[in-house]
């Protein structure tokens, strides 16, 4: 291979080896003719330590084959050469200590004087790149050094350092059809490639052609990372003659190449700082110009919020109508105004209200059958309809007979006004997909609204809508509500005349009974008395008789009375719920006594615990009302699959103002998770199963509302329940 590159230098190293092998293999007369061979190129490339070498091997190989006087001749020439090498060593470091420049530095002080310059952080890429190249011809006594770069699927030069004429620029392109074998060597290079003899290099071809201009000896390419990958190589070049790269080359190269890649990172990083610092300016400029929209569309909300609040607090659609138009005319620039009212048995669009220049017009209608009309549009398709310029915009909607419609001349009471829009906007009114209805407003001047004003008053239109249906909603429950308390009302009384006649029949019967006995002891004794046939006996049993049975007519009778006189009471109370004095306990017991017999039938007690002083100024009969609901809740639920359940109302005057009244009971007690819900309205554990649902509720407001107080409960699931009243001794005078 040698040979084949006539390469002088390498014949020699390798005739050397050759003679060495064939010494080994006792082959000497052919080892002495490689040795010759070797000595004439070591003369030829003016090698003194390979003629040294060679000589002593022919000395040594004559000696053996037993010529001693050519073995004595190329000793003695062995001696001469190693002499004059010896002494020009020492010439040559003596000539070295000369020539020693005591100014200047070392390339390890010229490497570290290099890292640690901190001006290269203050200069741009290319001051930076180039600086740092310049110093690397010093460091490294070359005389080029390039800077590749990848860029796509090629390599760009970006940066040159070099007194000679390399032949090319920064900015040359290495295009990889080009340079294909240089373009496997780069991108295979993870190792530093140090190449003393440029012509031994893989792609010695295309560098030579490369660096034409000069004449390139040696080459060291290392590698550039960033982010640990490869982005270029950087070559440190020879001209004009060999160079051994030394370790200390490579690693000098290796730290310059991370210098470069220090130098790379820190422009990356400005350019993203820098791409970062416009963004943040756009973006604060962004940021002022929606935060200027922002402020006026925080202000349009609150405002629009605060209307809505308005709106949909009110229950009846006039009052809605009223409280929108009150408000729309100083948000938007439009002369008319108007309300439409779906009718969609009738096939027709209502507009109850409307306004003119801030006057009120006259009612009319719309045809759903007429398509030339912008508010039938915008109930047919249930969208938003944004016109700056009839003339322009009508004829996305309607045809052109609709611009003979788009003013209901019936709506003016005085014919000598005239109304022509130009810019219109109908939004729908709709909640839960349920069309309500329009809202619209009308302009006479073009290009009178903007989108925000669309969206204001879609904003608006949902207000409405909701508040329309809970209007609807409202009226509804409250029929509703006074429907079930009516029935509840005569649910009670029902159960209050059913209990009073199972009361009533007993002292009844027992009166009647006792007048049958009366009847039949008379009868008889007026046959004894008439025949003749009394005896004293007969006259003193009759006497006994008829004094007991007066003792037990008066007692019954009496107590039927009684029933009567609480019944009248209680059922006035109920029905009439008119305010007056009573005695608490005298109530409470003809409360009790009207429920008497439904607790004695189910074997329950209910113990009344109330002191006889407590006089208190308030409703008799809805105080009534609550306790029979405490009464029938506990039956019903309380002492559900139980028996001999005890009750107990007690009352205590707290102070001079107030009465604390607790009911309670031993009974099923309440859910922890339906304690919170027991005034909640329709909430039953019994539904369908004789719970409404409405009992407390109706107990609460009845508590809250009318008798002034309040009402709390306390359970434990399994233990029974407490009912407490806090009511005032009198009621203060009301003012409706």
């Amino acid at each position: 291979m040698a040979q084949a590159c006539n390469y002088p230098w390498l014949i020699s190293a390798a005739s050397n080896t050759l003679g060495e092998i064939l010494i080994a293999q006792g082959a000497e007369r052919q080892a002495i003719e490689v040795y010759l061979q070797a000595l004439q190129y070591a003369e030829k490339i003016g090698s003194r330590q390979q003629a040294a070498t060679c000589h002593q091997a022919l000395s040594s190989l004559y000696e053996t084959i037993g010529e001693a006087q050519f073995a004595l001749n190329y000793a003695r020439s062995h001696h001469l050469i190693i002499k004059e090498i010896n002494g020009l060593s020492v010439i040559d470091q003596f000539s070295e200590l000369r020539e020693y420049d005591l100014s200047k530095k070392p390339p390890v002080e010229l490497l570290l004087d290099l890292s640690s310059n901190s001006q290269l952080e203050n200069k741009n890429l290319a001051e930076a790149l180039s600086y740092v190249c310049q110093e690397a011809l010093k460091i490294l006594e070359v005389d080029t050094v390039c800077l590749w770069l990848k860029e796509k699927h090629q390599l760009r030069c970006e940066m040159i350092a070099g007194e000679q004429n390399i032949g090319f620029g920064i900015g040359k392109i290495l295009r990889q059809q080009d340079f294909l074998k240089y373009s496997q060597v780069i991108q295979n290079l993870h190792a530093p490639i140090a190449t003393h003899d440029l012509r031994i290099h893989p792609a010695a071809g295309e560098i030579a052609a490369l660096y034409l201009p000069v004449n390139l000896c040696s080459l060291l390419e290392i590698s550039v990372r960033l982010h640990g990958n490869q982005i270029g190589v950087i070559s440190f070049g020879k001209a004009g003659q060999r160079k051994n790269w030394r370790r200390e080359d490579l690693l000098f190269g290796s730290h310059i190449a991370n210098l470069i890649q220090q130098i790379l990172s820190l422009d990356e990083h400005r350019k993203a700082q820098s791409r970062l610092e416009n963004r943040v300016a756009e973006r604060t400029q962004e940021l002022q110009e929606r935060t200027e929209l922002l402020r006026t569309a925080h202000q349009n909300i609150f405002i629009l919020s605060e209307i809505g609040r308005e709106i949909t607090s009110q229950l009846d659609r006039e009052s809605i109508i009223h409280t929108l138009y009150q408000h729309v005319h100083k948000l938007m620039p439009a002369e008319f105004l108007s309300v439409g009212i779906y009718q969609a048995e009738q096939e027709l669009i209502d507009f109850p209200c409307n306004i003119l220049h801030g006057k009120n017009l006259l009612p009319y209608q719309r045809n759903l059958q007429d398509p030339d009309l912008l508010s039938v549009w915008c109930v047919q398709h249930k969208k938003a309809i944004y016109i700056n310029d009839v003339h322009e915009d009508y004829l996305h909607y309607i045809g052109i007979e609709g611009l003979e419609k788009l003013f209901a001349e019936e709506s003016l009471d005085n014919k000598e006004v005239s109304f022509a829009p130009l810019s219109i906007i109908y939004v729908p009114l709709i909640v839960k997909d349920r069309l309500l209805g329009l809202l619209s407003m009308q302009s006479e001047h073009r290009n009178a609204f903007e989108r925000m004003h669309v969206d204001m008053l879609t904003t608006l239109a949902a207000y409405t809508a909701v508040a329309f249906d809970n209007a609807d909603t409202y009226q509804q429950l409250s029929s509703a509500q006074q429907l079930l308390m009516s029935k509840e009302k005569l649910a009670a009384l029902g159960a209050l005349v059913a209990g009073i006649a199972h009361e009533i029949n007993t002292p009844l019967g027992n009166c009647l009974l006792t007048a049958t006995t009366l009847k039949e002891s008379s009868g008889k004794f007026i046959r004894q008395y008439t025949e003749g046939q009394l005896k004293r006996s007969d006259f003193t049993h009759f006497t006994s008789v008829l004094n007991e049975a007066n003792d037990m007519l008066m007692r019954n009778l009496l107590n039927a009375s009684d029933l009567v006189s609480s019944f009248k009471q209680v059922s006035v109370d109920q029905t009439s719920q008119q305010r007056r004095s009573f005695n608490l306990l005298k109530t409470s017991q003809e409360i009790v006594r009207t429920m008497q017999s439904r607790i004695n039938k189910q074997n329950h007690q209910l113990m009344i615990d109330i002191p006889e002083q407590i006089v208190i100024d308030s409703y008799p009969g809805p105080y009534g009302q609550v306790i029979t609901n405490f009464i029938n809740n506990a039956l019903l639920h309380g002492f559900e699959d139980r028996n001999v359940g005890i009750m107990r109302l007690s009352a205590e005057q707290t102070d001079r103002k107030h009465i604390k009244i607790c009911f309670s009971d031993n009974g099923n007690g309440i859910r922890e998770e339906h304690l919170r819900r027991v005034f909640d309205p329709f909430f039953t554990t019994k539904l369908g199963h004789g719970g409404s649902g409405l009992g407390l509720n109706i107990v609460h407001n009845i508590v809250t509302d009318l008798l002034g107080g309040t009402i709390s409960v306390d359970s434990k699931f399994g233990e029974g329940t407490k009912i407490t009243l806090h009511l005032p001794v009198q009621l203060p005078m009301r003012t409706d």
